[in-house]
């Protein structure tokens, strides 16, 4: 099993960022990510949408849905992708008048003696979408929050 965590601060409360970020449509929010088939339930969890990418020109289909949603600290993500079914948990804690917003990764491939490479690869792979996302909730939560 590996992880990737990674954090940003934005310039909002904890509640505003949370239900900012409940709705799946702004949260996974990516450039060359698109979603489709976006189910949004009103407690969260269930909420699921389709995710579409491309990666070295070839097309990439996967799921997303919220398993776990604790409101106001957490979300709980599964993505099913091929072989690749990450789990996403996303904190929000409050820092500095803001939310602290925590994003990790978790992955665990049960391959014998490839395993340890190939999370390795698929961490550093993600490291600049998951980057980009939180920039991009940070971006449209505080350009909402001064509007």
């Amino acid at each position: 099993m590996i992880t990737l965590t990674r954090s940003i601060t934005v310039d909002a409360p904890v509640d505003t960022v949370f239900d900012f970020a409940l709705d799946i449509r702004r949260l996974w929010v990516a450039k060359d990510v698109a979603l489709a088939d976006v189910d949004i339930k009103p407690e969260g969890v269930g909420t699921s949408a389709r995710i579409f990418s491309h990666l070295l020109g070839f097309h990439l289909e996967a799921g997303v849905e919220y398993t776990e949603v604790v409101p106001g600290q957490r979300i709980v993500a599964k993505v099913h992708w091929f072989a690749e079914k990450p789990t996403w948990t996303f904190t929000f804690e409050p820092a500095d008048g803001g939310t602290k917003v925590t994003a990790e990764g978790e992955w665990n491939f049960k391959i014998p003696v490839v395993s340890r490479p190939i999370e390795a690869m698929t961490v550093k792979e993600h490291e600049p979408f998951v980057e980009e996302m939180l920039a991009n909730l940070k971006k449209q939560v505080e350009s909402q929050a001064a509007a």
